[in-house]
């Protein structure tokens, strides 16, 4: 065994005395039961099923411990940048994606700049805007537009709309987007209750009365605050300067079985989160950001975003990982070479014809780690946090199935991390939420350059 390798099997024991440490002290660690907080910019808009910051941040000081020069962390399925905040308060540089505008947008707005007083002070001309504004044209126009909004509620949120677009920077812009996308929310005729597109009743439409002007200063403002509390916080830890971060952040509204950054220096750390099924049957992402994205300028949120995303309430989890079954059971047979997991389960459903969905999404899921492992250095640690749901009545065992084809591609087992969920938001009326009690971090190092 040559001196690398002695040194890399030093540093995968090191992450792992650390990882169990923490379980020795606390057995409960990992389920962060009361202690998933989230602070600052974490709390700006309700994103689905979102990453516990503190388990985040805790995984990524346990690889700092074990590799001293960690400099980049990635994140291939980022969501709301859950991953991205807890990088940028450690001082290290981002690079992130994700298939849906919201989530990018979302990201946008938490990078910085992280200027409170001034983002205080655009607000000011944007409520008066808002105030001054008497006309009753609805600035959108969508199939089921009168079915997911009131009037008067379109009226308000039109005016919102046209004073935000008025304003001429755009970090300030795209920091207001996300106020208004959580005010849209609330104020909309889909149920909060699931993340899927559910009309409420009638009579409670009729009945609900809610001001979109009222909630959209009212989240601005704790918002506002909330930025405030990081700003200080970057400050006195010397992570920004006039308001800008110092280090490099890198967002991009890119599928994660597309090529990746080529112009990029290797990344040094993957910490993420994928989905857990395919989007229809698990959390609908798409479905949940369709009507927000109605309302807001595409420019503001990526050069590659237009309406192409909005076809229909289904397009953005049709592009998700297994949002497309094409081609499915030609892939039966390889992925069964590559994953004995995958093959025990697919042989367990006896046929079942939603065996052709798991195959989707698992074949999406093998197609992405050839452009993830791409970007990583050599001997970069991973953490996957994966759920295993449940079809037809059987676990999908996705957890081992990810460990499978990792390790057909080279990369090394180092830990497996089980936890409980205690306060993980999933949608009451959502399949998920009666499938998926708990989580497992998946930790792997890709191989070296010698394999």
């Amino acid at each position: 065994m040559n001196e690398a390798m002695i040194e890399t099997d030093r540093s995968d024991n090191h992450l792992k005395d650390h990882l169990e440490s923490l379980s020795c002290k606390n057995s409960d660690f990992w389920s962060f039961r009361g202690k998933a907080v989230r602070e600052h910019s974490h709390g700006y808009f309700q994103y689905p099923a979102m990453m516990v910051p503190q388990m985040q941040r805790s995984l990524i000081e346990a690889a700092q411990k074990s590799q001293m020069d960690i400099k980049w962390v990635f994140d291939p399925f980022m969501g709301s940048g859950t991953v991205l905040t807890e990088a940028l308060m450690l001082g290290l540089n981002f690079a992130g994606k994700d298939i849906n505008p919201l989530a990018v947008l979302s990201c946008r707005a938490k990078k910085g700049p992280f200027r409170s007083e001034e983002i205080k002070k655009k607000s000011d001309p944007l409520r008066d805007a808002i105030a001054k504004d008497n006309s009753n044209i609805i600035e959108a126009k969508f199939p089921g537009l009168e079915k997911w909004f009131s009037n008067h509620v379109s009226v308000e949120i039109s005016r919102i709309r046209k004073a935000i677009q008025a304003e001429t920077a755009l970090w300030a812009r795209r920091f207001f987007w996300i106020a208004l996308a959580e005010a849209i929310r609330l104020t909309s005729n889909s149920r909060t209750s699931t993340f899927k597109l559910h009309i409420r009743k009638s009579q409670e439409i009729h009945e609900r009365h809610l001001s979109p002007i009222s909630l959209f200063f009212k989240i601005l403002n704790s918002n506002i605050k909330r930025l405030k509390t990081q700003e200080t916080l970057l400050k006195e830890s010397g992570f920004i300067s006039n308001g800008q971060y110092k280090g490099i952040i890198d967002i991009r509204l890119k599928n994660s079985m597309a090529p990746d950054f080529s112009n990029r220096e290797k990344y040094d750390l993957l910490v993420t989160s994928p989905p857990y099924g395919d989007n229809a049957t698990t959390v609908p992402y798409g479905q949940y950001s369709y009507l927000p994205l109605q309302w807001i300028d595409f420019k503001d949120i990526s050069r590659n975003a237009n309406n192409e995303w909005l076809k229909s309430t289904h397009e953005i989890d049709s592009r998700s990982l297994g949002g497309s079954k094409k081609m499915a059971n030609e892939w039966t047979e390889t992925l069964s070479q590559l994953s004995p997991s995958y093959n025990n389960f697919i042989q367990s459903l006896n046929g079942d014809a939603r065996s052709q969905k798991v195959t989707a999404f698992c074949k999406d899921l093998y197609l992405c780690l050839d452009p993830i492992l791409s970007t990583l250095k050599p001997n970069a640690y991973m953490f996957w946090t994966l759920g295993n749901r449940r079809v037809a009545g059987k676990m999908v065992p996705m957890d081992d199935v990810l460990r499978d084809f990792l390790e057909s591609k080279g990369s090394v087992f180092v830990k497996k991390i089980n936890r409980i969920i205690p306060s993980k938001r999933m949608a009451i009326k959502n399949n998920i939420a009666e499938t998926i009690k708990a989580e497992t971090v998946l930790v792997m190092r890709k191989a070296g350059e010698n394999g």
